[in-house]
């Protein structure tokens, strides 16, 4: 739950649409800022900080609005437009993302909602193109009409069992292993803490707050201790 909130927080930044976090987490139930923050870098680094995806959406907006400077297109239905974008949605629920290009997967759409309409514009883009270039629009077409709907409640309970079984304990916030390492970190810090205080305490007691001279042997001992600590750190 908490990954999916911190990626909606995320987008509201790189949407340049900005939501303090005391704000954005006072609307939602049972949700502190420190719930959002524990994860904010770790969903940046697994999205290798690449926030910006180019969907087909974009894309066909461009088509639409290039079909505006071509002869014979005055006349464009506005639900022409709307019927491509139903298929641009429904090529969310497929692979086409992950095979094809967004412009690619835009004049599949539109295609789909007037033939003649994408022709036109591929031949004036790519002029002699369209024996090369219809087989991978064909394609795409067939993938939106086959898979693109939504699946059904049984399918999408499977997949989040399996996800929930493949999640890393250690990165889930409340979970007790998540507790256990943050328990673990918290003592060693305590120790490390406690362990300088007794060194200040005793060289205080002895006179000097610097401490006595320590031999070479302590001090290789010394140094060993402090790149340990550093380390494990």
């Amino acid at each position: 739950m908490f990954c999916r909130l911190t990626a909606l927080f995320l987008a509201t930044k790189t949407t340049n649409n900005p939501i303090s976090l005391e704000a954005y987490t006072s609307h939602i139930p049972k949700t502190v800022p420190s719930d959002v923050l524990d994860l904010e870098f770790l969903v940046a680094q697994s999205l290798s900080f690449e926030f910006a995806v180019w969907h087909a959406h974009r894309a066909l907006w461009g088509i639409w609005l290039d079909l505006q400077s071509l002869p014979d297109t005055a006349d464009r239905p506005q639900d022409i437009y709307d019927t491509a974008m139903m298929h641009a949605r429904a090529s969310r629920l497929t692979d086409a993302e992950l095979l094809y290009s967004p412009s690619q997967i835009a004049l599949a759409c539109m295609s789909l909602a007037s033939p003649a309409f994408a022709s036109q514009w591929a031949a004036s883009k790519i002029p002699g193109s369209a024996d090369t270039l219809q087989p991978t629009i064909e394609t795409i077409k067939s993938l939106i009409t086959q898979t693109g709907h939504p699946p059904d409640v049984e399918s999408v309970r499977t997949v989040d069992r399996r996800l929930k079984l493949c999640k890393n304990p250690e990165k889930v916030v409340g979970s007790k292993v998540y507790l256990a390492k943050k328990a673990e970190e918290e003592r060693k810090a305590e120790e490390k803490r406690s362990r300088k205080a007794d060194e200040v305490r005793k060289a205080m007691e002895n006179g000097d707050p610097f401490g006595d001279e320590l031999s070479w042997e302590e001090k290789e001992e010394k140094i060993k201790e402090i790149v340990e600590e550093d380390d494990n750190d």
